[in-house]
């Protein structure tokens, strides 16, 4: 495509109507670049004034992409003044115009965004966008990852939106986007039963969450209480759901034997009668008061970003019945296949109490779940097994599977990140 990239050091007034059409074309088309109505011309002169002088007090950096004459695109970059910011590169205001946005023209610009910021020392490129919006999914696509939201970002027509602050390395984005194309996958084909069974649990056990560096931590040398206290109290947010999930299955499940078994999934989580213990949640507030948490401390926290995001996904999937097939991955399979794990062939119960001088009272929820879950597990697969018959649904549990696991992962990834770890 016969496209100009540019950095323009200042707004003339052919570049500044330029800006207003294609912020108007943006608010013709959607509801995430913060205007509920087009630029007049007193609102648009105002904002061209706006970014003349930012541009004017090296505030920002303006990237255009023109056809011809036309200016089809745009970003603004701003870096922080602090000295110790300085590598971090804030972009605002991506808008391609609509007619050029299936033609493949976002990859090469971002790709000339990543090597201006490379030039500039900006080694971190962040962003905030309306969450499970289109811009949302696209930023996703390209890599960029969430590290923060912000539940009343926007309100559009009286409705709060939540929103998504994300970043990305500028060498990971460069490095992204520079890469030749894959080759072409052949399309996935319906697996039989017992092939399928085999996926499902292949994308549980490659995705272990034991084996996470921070779980390494834990379990090393000598007693964190600090980092057992808080990984358990966003561990716990989990737990307060877990009844929520297996209930919403239960109501969308068809009638049959898959049915009975949730009935009975649930029982065991509300009464503990199979195991002979108690009721799950709390067999889980026993060992937060075993490590030394009060009642009170345990009722105050609350879901980091990344526990939140789990704790969302999964129960956005069990609540829609059209995605009932992917809720099951997610929770029976996924989700109960978190406590099968082991390292070096030994459970979470097994070394906790060498370094903690817990007992096995105190690792109870731990160890109902190594043992019930096996069934659980077995069961997740031979319901999804069931229910998935096409192609499309075989795929759509597998990813659920993958996503989940990776969510897990994430979570830990976040506990690290607040505990300096």
């Amino acid at each position: 495509m016969n496209v100009e990239f540019s950095w323009p050091k200042s707004i003339d007034a052919k570049l500044g109507a330029g800006v207003v059409a294609l912020y108007n074309d943006a608010i013709k088309s959607t509801t995430v670049i913060g205007y509920t109505a087009p630029l007049d011309e007193e609102a648009g002169g105002k904002v061209v004034d706006a970014l003349r002088d930012s541009l004017d007090k090296n505030a920002i950096s303006l990237f255009a992409i023109r056809k011809e004459d036309d200016l089809v695109g745009m970003a603004i970059l701003s870096a922080s003044e602090m000295p110790n910011c300085k590598h971090i590169a804030n972009l605002s205001k991506g808008i391609i115009r609509s007619d050029f946005q299936k033609s493949g023209l976002m990859k090469t610009a971002f790709l000339s965004i990543a090597e201006h910021c490379e030039r500039e020392g900006h080694d971190l490129i962040t962003l905030d966008v309306r969450e499970n919006s289109v811009p949302h999914q696209i930023w996703s696509s390209i890599g960029f990852k969430p590290y923060g939201v912000l539940g009343d970002y926007a309100r559009v027509d009286g409705v709060s939106h939540p929103g998504v602050f994300m970043y990305q390395p500028t060498a990971e984005l460069k490095q992204r986007l520079s890469a030749p194309p894959a080759a072409p996958q052949p399309a996935p084909r319906f697996l039989p039963n017992e092939e399928f069974r085999l996926k499902l649990r292949e994308e549980l056990e490659s995705r272990i969450t034991l084996t996470h560096p921070l779980v390494k931590t834990l379990l090393a040398d000598e007693p964190k209480w600090d980092l057992l206290r808080f990984m358990t109290l966003q561990g716990y947010q989990l737990t307060k759901h877990f009844l929520e999930y297996i209930e919403t299955l239960y109501h969308h499940c068809p009638r049959g034997k898959h049915k009975r078994r949730l009935l009975f999934n649930m029982f065991e989580e509300e009464t503990g009668r199979f195991s002979k213990t108690d009721n799950h949640v709390t067999l889980m507030e026993n060992f937060i008061r075993a490590i030394g948490i009060s009642d009170a401390e345990r009722d105050r926290a609350v879901a980091l970003p990344r526990t939140r995001e789990l704790i969302d996904y999964r129960m956005d999937l069990v609540r829609d019945r059209r995605t009932f097939h992917m809720g099951a991955a997610a929770v029976m399979i996924a989700s109960e296949g978190q406590n099968l794990e082991t390292a070096a062939g030994e459970a979470r119960h097994d070394l906790l109490p060498r370094l903690y001088n817990l007992t096995e009272t105190d690792l109870q929820f731990f160890s109902v779940h190594q043992k019930e879950d096996v069934g659980h597990v077995k069961e997740g697969i031979s319901l999804v097994a069931h229910i998935c018959d096409t192609v499309k649904m075989q795929q759509e549990a597998l990813e659920a599977v993958r996503r989940t696991c990776d969510l897990f992962y994430g979570m830990y990834d976040g506990v690290a990140e607040a505990c300096g770890v």
